[in-house]
């Protein structure tokens, strides 16, 4: 692969972004969750408004889930990059302490 070039502080940062993004995403659903919460009193308390209660309560449980799996999804996804990033710098050290012995071993420098 020619002209590959992958800067592994780059990428940690990269990885450490994507994961505060998360963060700012599980707070936006607890900040959700909790404006949500406490709609469902004003269905009222009659048998239409228990069945508008429930059908709140199933929709919003069901968002809630989905929300939290993506907010879930992004942070590891920022966790494998910096893996990827340290993956590579481990990589990228071990190439040069192999030509580092192979250049002493031969008599180079």
């Amino acid at each position: 692969m020619p002209d590959l070039s992958i800067d592994p502080d780059a990428l940690d940062q990269s990885g450490q972004r994507i994961e505060g993004t998360a963060e700012k995403f599980f707070t936006a659903i607890d900040e959700f969750a909790s404006s949500i919460e406490g709609v469902t009193a004003a269905c009222g308390s009659d048998e239409i408004g228990g069945l508008i209660e429930q059908a709140h309560q199933a929709v919003f449980e069901f968002a809630k889930e989905c929300f939290t799996e993506a907010a879930q999804s992004m942070a590891d996804a920022g966790i494998d990059v910096r893996d990827f990033a340290a993956q590579h710098l481990d990589a990228d050290n071990a190439v040069s302490q192999a030509f580092a012995q192979i250049a002493s071993e031969i008599g180079g420098a």
